[in-house]
């Protein structure tokens, strides 16, 4: 069975407090927010205000918890813009924000500041891939680095996966991810949608 590091950090966030229950105060660990999301080597947390000035501390903390983690960064911003990014600030670690995380039997390479990814949706995509039925042309829309198009064509019969993506660096990484994982069932093409898809010529027996 193939280990699964794209994940929210729920109880993690418990052993964290207790971590630094020395550290800070009562009304400070109150403050850390439920869960924090990993992606790869990556770990991305949500810092409220009230505990800038000890982020420094709970990043390094977090670090020495968890040796699978290199990097932890802060969320700096929502997710915004055409292409659904959201900008980070590494406060431990290492300083870089491409990783390769794996989930569903697919390892998936990627920026976690300059392509839109979710962790949290990994049980989403092992589901849908589920749903896929033998020799189903599916097309995956806003496809990003290509994650819902490497789990259904590993994890299902599907005859093929279409994916179209307008962020260059989501299509660029999406390709290579095409090559890790070595499937020659799935294409992706760099656009927008709604000039994309009606170029395909193409019926779809599943679209997402």
């Amino acid at each position: 069975m193939q280990h699964n590091d794209c994940r929210s950090m729920v109880g993690g966030i418990m052993k964290l407090r207790e971590a630094l229950k020395e550290d800070l105060t009562e009304e400070e660990l109150s403050k850390l927010k439920a869960s924090f999301d990993v992606i790869g080597s990556i770990a991305i947390i949500d810092v409220p205000e009230e505990l800038e000035s000890k982020e420094k501390l709970i990043a390094q903390t977090l670090l020495d918890m968890h040796k699978n983690i290199d990097t932890v960064a802060k969320k700096a911003g929502i997710h915004k813009g055409e292409f659904r990014t959201q900008k980070l600030k590494i406060i431990a670690g290492k300083r870089s924000k491409e990783t390769e995380a794996k989930e569903n039997n697919v390892r998936l390479k990627l920026h976690a500041e300059n392509v839109y990814f979710s962790p949290r949706l990994s049980t989403e995509r092992k589901r849908i891939a589920e749903l896929v039925k033998t020799g189903e042309s599916v097309l995956v829309m806003f496809s990003g680095c290509a994650p819902y198009v490497c789990v259904i064509a590993k994890n299902s019969e599907a005859k093929e996966v279409y994916g179209v993506e307008i962020n260059p660096a989501g299509h660029e990484y999406g390709l290579e991810n095409l090559r890790i994982n070595k499937i020659d069932n799935a294409k992706l093409f760099n656009g927008d949608v709604r000039d994309a898809v009606p170029k395909l010529k193409k019926k779809f027996d599943r679209i997402l």
